[in-house]
């Protein structure tokens, strides 16, 4: 087969620490170091005159230009040498000396000596394309690397495109929302785009989730999109958040909260609870609270999100429903709250009314710094801290809640032994530098007080 018959092998790789050497300070020379300016940063220039363009680039500290005629030490260390001059007969020499030393070598003006093609380069970071037709056709290849260029003008920079992975419900669009129109505002120059998807918890909704694996059945897909890198960011509820979280996909910003209280939802167009028929709850936390409430009640499983419930609700098939404030609030729907459940008389979930935005570890986040709400941190830490460390997750009723006043940090808690079905509330103050520490001091005293019981 002859020389050149197959083509030649586009291979792409990091040059910005070798050192190239051009001969000559020509037109050709001038087009070659500026493509190559943008991946190497050792590019020697020799030549007696050389192009304005090249001594703009020495001015900007680009090259190192020595203006003065070729000698053959000036390559003796070079990894790649480029000979551009008018002179054929110095081409061959710098050629010769070039392959005895080892470097690449490419003569511009004999294709049969050259190591190497230069390629047409199209750049637009991060993509990079190199044409190359073999030196049969320059002209075709022009019209091929002007399609690519106008081609490439439509494709969206990732690196400035943040795309947000979310469930597909309309309340879990709309706190996504809200994260995307802060990073709107933040970061202009960026493209922010929804990625939603159906969880697991959402699939299966004919079993608490205590029977079918909790709280991660909602965030695992979710995980799994940011592993994957098809997402940068996902959003949650974080009341919906399993109590640990992997290393590699930290919890980033926790929201300001909204509005943390359990409600009383009833059928539309009634102003009491119908007694004979079941209240709809899905939550043993909620539920345990609601006996001291409402002794004479009844409860039943009710899974979906919130419009199906609402829709079930108004069916007549439950006497009210219990569900949190925030979700309500977040989807126009406050008017149909009957009455709101005090901390006090219903210590909410852990998190609730607070959003989580989760990222990858080591990626930078600090656009999301006045997103992340100081008092939403405290209160997350402080009650994420009193459930972890009762080993409190899924649908377990364990219960918290942090109330933050200037410096101090005032907590609820709830703690449940299931072996005796004993359970017990308390509360305990401190300093928000200290909202960790609280959670777990007051988690030991209650826990602590249940075992003295039994």
């Amino acid at each position: 087969m002859k020389k050149n018959e197959m083509g030649y092998f586009p291979l792409f790789m990091d040059i910005s620490d070798k050192k190239v050497v051009v001969v000559g300070g020509g037109t050709i020379a001038t087009r070659r170091v500026e493509t190559l300016c943008q991946f190497c940063e050792q590019i020697t220039v020799v030549a007696p005159e050389v192009s304005t363009e090249l001594e703009e680039l020495e001015q900007q500290g680009k090259i190192t230009l020595h203006r003065r005629k070729y000698k053959r030490e000036d390559i003796y260390d070079a990894w790649m040498v480029l000979a551009a001059t008018d002179c054929h007969t110095l081409n061959d020499e710098i050629y010769s000396v070039a392959k005895c030393l080892g470097a690449l070598v490419n003569v511009a003006s004999d294709r049969n000596k050259c190591d190497f093609h230069f390629p047409g380069i199209i750049k637009k970071d991060p993509y990079v394309v190199g044409v190359n037709a073999s030196g049969k056709d320059h002209k075709g290849a022009a019209r091929l690397k002007k399609a690519i260029r106008e081609a490439m003008e439509g494709v969206k920079d990732p690196m400035k495109t943040i795309c947000i992975g979310s469930r597909e419900s309309r309340l879990a669009v709309i706190q996504s929302e809200m994260v995307m129109e802060y990073i709107k505002q933040a970061c202009p120059d960026r493209e922010v785009s929804l990625l939603t998807m159906k969880t697991t918890g959402d699939k299966i909704l004919d079993r608490t989730l205590d029977k079918i694996g909790g709280k991660g059945l909602f965030v695992k897909e979710l995980d799994r999109a940011l592993v994957e890198k098809r997402s940068d960011l996902s959003v949650h509820s974080l009341k919906d958040m399993p109590m640990e979280t992997p290393k590699e996909l930290p919890v980033v910003a926790f929201s300001k909260r909204e509005d943390p209280r359990d409600v009383l939802v009833l059928p539309e167009g009634k102003k009491e609870i119908d007694f004979t028929k079941p209240l709809g709850c899905s939550s043993q936390r909620r539920i345990l609270q609601l006996k001291e409430l409402f002794p004479q009640a009844q409860f039943q499983s009710v899974r979906g999100n919130v419009i199906t419930r609402l829709r079930k609700l108004d069916e007549g098939e439950y006497g009210g429903l219990i569900l949190a404030a925030a979700g309500l609030k977040r989807l126009g729907l406050e008017e149909r709250i009957s009455r709101y459940f005090e901390p006090e008389e219903m210590i909410p979930a852990a998190g609730q009314g607070i959003l989580a935005v989760q990222g990858r570890e080591g990626e930078d986040y600090s656009y999301l710094a006045g997103f992340a709400d100081r008092e939403g941190t405290w209160a997350a830490l402080c009650e994420r801290a009193f459930v972890r460390y009762l080993d409190g997750g899924c649908s377990s009723p364990v219960a918290a809640h942090a109330r933050i006043q200037g410096e101090r940090i005032h907590l609820l808690g709830l703690y449940y032994d299931e072996k005796t079905g004993n359970y017990k509330k308390g509360s305990m103050e401190g300093s928000v530098e200290e909202a960790e520490e609280l959670g777990i001091c007051l988690a030991e005293k209650l826990k602590k007080e249940v075992d003295e019981w039994t």
